[in-house]
């Protein structure tokens, strides 16, 4: 009879514990079905050293898709395909031949996250040895990897160590023998000074790295393995913690033994996020070989063609936290100042709070000019390390698209002998400048050695490469011939952001413009692109100092679909260099940019 009640009891406090944590579980904020890809953004390529990771992968849009669920009719799923296949375009950065493609896709600009149980239904292929699927985010933070944080919702494919190193919790057995097939984790990093070793420079806090095996816990099932068949995975996330799970059989599992507490150190888990879905091949992570060293791993003997599924991603309220973005930041109008005391602003950036103000590698040191206005100025003088250059960084991407028509203005007091360029910088890494040359007056400038103010309007300085929706860099000044000097800048802002941007919001399904096929090419690639309305379309080629090349459309079209060429000539018809161009389309909802590369073979003479 105790024992009956004992039983009953466990049972009550059970069940009240369940319904308690549910009770925490708000509604649902947004939800991604997968019905198509408007939200998402396909990546190309093979990124810098493999992603970062030495991956064995080219990501190519052909391997994304929308597609039926298998023995689930009618429901929708991402899906991504891994194929071992090779060819002119399935290649590195640098041209080397890659074996094998898949797909990666992110949000960034179009769906971020802050807080909320963020949950997804997730079934991967068979990852024998070199898979390494993957649902994660990113901080949308424009500062770099791992200072703008990541947060890993699921990862499969790590190597046998990790997988020994916890197995004798969670499902594990304390053998040794788990597979990559039979064991799922998660993981989050963050940028620490503590971390910082001469084996870990970038100080890339990991909480996955736990030699002592007393906090990190993979889910492991051996005798149903986690592939082939769908899995949920949740994110309990709020300002004060995250919280990893996996749901396996309606039970879930914890993948660390307690919520990790952000505090001080970790503030980039404060921030908003995007999301990022890929099927990496090979790499690190994996005990397969990283790209361009067959040495430093085994073979990849994943199964091919291998599909992945994403059925849905859906945010939650969680103890009514839970915030998503839809789009760019929002507007700014006005006047929005970057480094001002005095001029009234609308909005402005705040240096040590939502701003950051860098030299480049330590080419300018302090100087002593006072400043013009107000009680902050900025006063540098050269290292003679042969050029010079520094920039104000917004710490989040700032929208200035609707400054189209408007100005960048600036004082400076900097002597006349000295020329420079003042750019800016967008959260895709494109850059754009205008000069300022020595002995002479530009934009306004008088070079007479006081302090004086420039006036460069948007049009000039944006280029054409620039996002002005997702800007990180606001003001950048660059030197290269190595003069010395002392100077100094101050009142800095954009000036005539209009108001009403309903004509300037960017209408990114109203076309598409597809990756070119092949890419790498020589000595000829295709460019297809569609309409859903009938627009005026420019097409051109630009150069990576964002000189035009060549125009391939001028002209008004009809919606439809259309395709159409480039074989590396520029209008006059003369063979350009190889590297990397740009290719633009501007419609009347839009423009979008995508890169391609032209490679040249060299035939030897004797």
């Amino acid at each position: 009879m105790h024992r009956y009640i004992i039983t009953l009891f466990l049972l009550i406090i059970l069940t009240f514990s369940v319904n308690l944590l549910l009770a925490q579980i708000g509604d649902v904020i947004w939800e991604e079905n997968f019905e198509n890809l408007d939200n998402w953004i396909i990546e190309t390529g093979n990124g810098a050293w493999g992603w970062g990771n030495g991956e064995l992968e080219y990501y190519h849009e052909n391997n994304v898709e929308i597609a039926e669920i298998p023995n689930e009719p009618g429901n929708n799923a991402l899906k991504i395909t891994a194929i071992q296949e090779s060819g002119p375009d399935i290649v590195d950065q640098w041209g080397n031949p890659l074996n094998y493609t898949s797909g990666r896709l992110n949000t960034k600009s179009k769906v971020s996250i802050k807080y909320g149980v963020v949950e997804t239904r997730v079934s991967v292929p068979d990852l024998d040895l070199g898979g390494w699927p993957a649902v994660w985010m990113l901080g949308t933070s424009n500062y770099g990897w791992p200072s703008c944080g990541e947060i890993d919702m699921m990862e499969m494919g790590a190597k046998q160590a990790f997988r020994d190193l916890h197995d004798e919790h969670n499902g594990g057995n304390g053998q040794n023998n788990s597979t990559v097939n039979q064991s799922v984790a998660a993981n989050a990093i963050f940028f620490s000074e503590a971390a910082i070793t001469p084996e870990n420079p970038s100080g890339a806090a990991s909480l996955s790295w736990d030699p002592d095996d007393d906090f990190c816990r993979p889910y492991y099932n051996y005798s149903d393995p986690l592939v082939n068949r769908f899995l949920t995975y949740r994110t309990y996330w709020d300002e004060d913690s995250l919280r990893f799970t996996v749901i396996d059989n309606d039970t879930e599992y914890d993948l660390y033994t307690e919520p990790f507490a952000i505090d001080s150190v970790s503030t980039e888990f404060q921030q908003p996020f995007y999301l990022i879905a890929n099927l990496a091949i090979g790499g690190a992570f994996t005990d397969a070989y990283n790209l361009g060293d067959p040495g430093s791993g085994l073979p990849v003997s994943m199964p091919f063609p291998a599909e992945m599924y994403i059925d849905y991603i859906r945010v939650m309220e969680w103890y009514g936290q839970g915030e998503v973005h839809i789009g760019p930041p929002e507007f700014e109008s006005g006047t929005f100042g970057i480094f001002t005391d005095e001029t009234p602003v609308n909005n402005s950036l705040q240096a040590g709070s939502t701003a950051e103000i860098y030299v480049w590698e330590g080419t300018l040191t302090d100087g002593s000019i006072p400043p013009y206005e107000g009680e902050n100025g900025i006063s540098w003088i050269t290292t003679g390390l042969g050029w010079f250059g520094a920039g104000i960084m917004s710490t989040q991407p700032v929208n200035l698209y609707n400054f189209g028509e408007g100005f960048l203005k600036f004082m400076i007091k900097i002597p006349a002998h000295v020329a420079f360029q003042i750019g800016i910088i967008d959260a895709w890494g494109n850059q754009s400048y205008v000069e300022f040359p020595a002995n002479q007056t530009a934009y306004g400038l008088e070079r007479n050695g006081e302090w004086a103010q420039a006036t460069i309007p948007v049009e000039d300085i944006r280029g054409d490469l620039i996002d002005l929706r997702m800007l990180s860099y606001e003001f950048v000044i660059l030197e290269v011939n190595g003069t010395q000097c002392e100077f100094a800048i101050d009142d800095i802002y954009w000036e005539g952001g209009v108001a009403d941007i309903d004509n300037y919001i960017v209408d990114l399904k109203a076309f598409k413009l597809k990756q070119n096929f092949p890419n790498p090419f020589n000595p000829e690639t295709n460019i297809e692109y569609s309409l859903e309305v009938s627009s005026e379309v420019r097409i051109e080629i630009f150069n990576l100092k964002g000189q035009k090349v060549k125009t391939l459309v001028s002209q008004k079209m009809n919606a439809g679909e259309y395709s159409v060429s480039w074989n590396g000539a520029d209008e006059l018809n003369s063979p350009v260099s190889s590297g990397m161009y740009f290719y633009k389309m501007k419609t009347d909802s839009g423009e979008e940019y995508k890169k391609c590369i032209l490679i040249k073979t060299v035939t030897k003479t004797n």
